[in-house]
């Protein structure tokens, strides 16, 4: 059975991918926050492949679960910021807090 982490992961990697299937004049409007939300989507990504694989997380996985938290964190305080929050922003706050969480419940 894949890891909470895992689980986490997969699931955030999905909503960045939705968001971006969702919106692809915004590679257009405005490219740099694609190319943000894509790069985010690939630390997404390899943080799910490497939970997935690794039956203990090693010293990487865990900065990368890390670097996903922090990049959640700072998106939420972005938004709440500049009153545009949505249930998704939470969301992906509240994942990568679960995946850190679990990484380091694993190590």
């Amino acid at each position: 059975m894949p890891s909470l982490a895992t689980r986490a992961a997969v699931a955030g990697t999905l909503d960045i991918a939705i968001f971006l299937a969702q919106r692809p004049q915004l590679f257009k409007e405005a490219p740099g926050r694609a190319v943000g939300s894509a790069a985010f989507g690939a630390l997404w990504l390899t943080l799910a492949t490497r939970t997935a694989l690794e039956e203990t997380p090693t010293t990487p996985t865990v900065a990368i679960a890390g670097a996903v938290a922090a990049g959640n964190a700072a998106m939420l305080a972005v938004h709440l910021r500049h009153r545009i929050v949505s249930p998704r922003v939470f969301a992906g706050a509240a994942l990568s807090a679960v995946a850190l969480a679990d990484v380091l419940r694993r190590r």
